[in-house]
């Protein structure tokens, strides 16, 4: 269904953009919105960084930071769960993955679902700044069963070669290559990074080929650049698309063709625009080698600095393996911050993102996508 899904929508999508009538063949699946998490939910503060997969049967599970006393980065954190069984319009009680203890933060969530061996990796770090600065300790946890229950968690430190502690997970997803290299992306700082400017943080990627044993440092791109995403490209080289912080105001996006052990290419994205934010980037859908999809998702605002504003959760669409992007639909247009995407089984496009009325962090909210509504010809609101 993937493989077939994904050929339709990319027929359709290129038949609009040339001026071409065509039926649509791709099966459409309906709309379904649910708040997932919401602020004060079990006594929580505060709700923040989604990361979000779905199984091959279409369990969507979604992970988060349950902020326990405060809306801050590295405040006394767990990590938490919530599964849907239908596709996102009903959701299961949330799960405590891990506790933190004391002040200490479970944190930036990386999900990665191999589709292959049907397991599900959640790699996190553990952060507390008073006590070590950007030192973390990272840990990976895995379940065989679609995250009905989990492995205990494994400090990665010593399975990583080249390892620097103070690398920040994604947050996001990995992905698992054609190869079967398994990539998680994320970033490393120098000891005392400048928050304000965003400066001393450099993006990169940790990878493994023996399915989650051993791990090996990638190189990192030589701007400063964190917050990232990873997917692979229809001819094998990986794109990291980067949160900057070199005043471009845009997405900075780097290549690989030995991947993700060095990159190359280096470039700004002027088509997608930012003020510096965590965006989600997907290849639609994995399964089909010759998928050149790309769906990318982040509020559309612009500045070349970090502001509180950020708002109008977009989603954009690339037929050309990033080479342009000419579809971009509003899906929330208050305040929004970080999100994820997933491919379903049905050809559907999932969203989460952190969203409110009136600040982004009121909720974590789950939006199921027809695949049809992103065709370069549908200018009507999300159902």
């Amino acid at each position: 269904m993937h493989r077939f899904a994904t050929k339709a929508l990319l027929y359709v999508w290129m038949a609009c953009l040339f001026g071409l009538m065509v039926p649509l063949v791709m099966r459409a699946s309906d709309t379904a919105h649910a708040v997932v998490f919401a602020a004060g939910e079990g006594g929580i503060h505060t709700f923040r960084i989604p990361a979000m997969v779905a199984t091959p049967r279409g369990e969507i599970l979604i992970f988060a930071e349950a902020r326990k006393e405060g809306i801050g980065d590295a405040s006394p954190t767990d990590m938490v769960l919530k599964r849907s069984l239908d596709g996102g319009r009903s959701w299961l009680p949330m799960q405590i993955l891990v506790r933190g203890r004391g002040t200490d933060a479970i944190m930036n969530p990386v999900a990665l679902a191999d589709h292959t061996s049907g397991k599900i990796w959640l790699m996190y770090c553990l952060t507390n700044r008073k006590e070590r600065g950007e030192h973390r300790t990272h840990f990976l946890i895995s379940s065989h069963n679609g995250g009905r229950t989990w492995s205990k968690p494994r400090e990665m430190g010593a399975s990583i070669k080249g390892y620097d502690d103070t690398f920040v997970p994604g947050p996001g997803i990995g992905i698992r290559t054609r190869s079967g290299r398994l990539v998680i992306p994320g970033y490393t700082s120098v000891e005392q990074p400048d928050f304000k400017t965003e400066k001393g943080m450099h993006s990169r990627v940790i990878y493994s080929d023996d399915e989650g044993r051993t791990w090996s440092m990638g190189s990192a791109v030589s701007i400063d650049a964190n917050e990232c995403q990873v997917a692979e490209l229809s001819d094998g080289r990986l794109m990291l698309n980067m949160r900057q912080a070199m005043g471009a105001a845009c997405r900075a996006v780097a290549l690989s063709r030995d991947g993700g052990a060095h990159w190359d290419s280096l470039f700004y994205d002027k088509a997608l625009n930012e003020r510096p934010c965590q965006a989600s980037l997907l290849r639609y859908a994995p399964g089909d080698a010759s998928s050149r999809i790309l769906l990318f998702a982040n509020p559309d605002i612009e500045g070349a600095v970090y502001a509180e504003d950020r708002r109008r959760m977009t989603l954009r669409v690339s037929p050309d393996d990033g080479a342009s992007w000419p579809v971009r639909r509003l899906v929330h247009a208050g305040p929004s911050s970080y999100s994820g995407l997933v491919s379903l089984p049905d050809g559907a496009v999932g969203l989460v993102f952190e969203g409110g009325e009136k600040h982004r962090r009121e909720w974590i909210r789950f939006v199921r996508i027809p695949g049809d509504w992103l065709r370069a010809d549908r200018k009507d609101p999300l159902p």
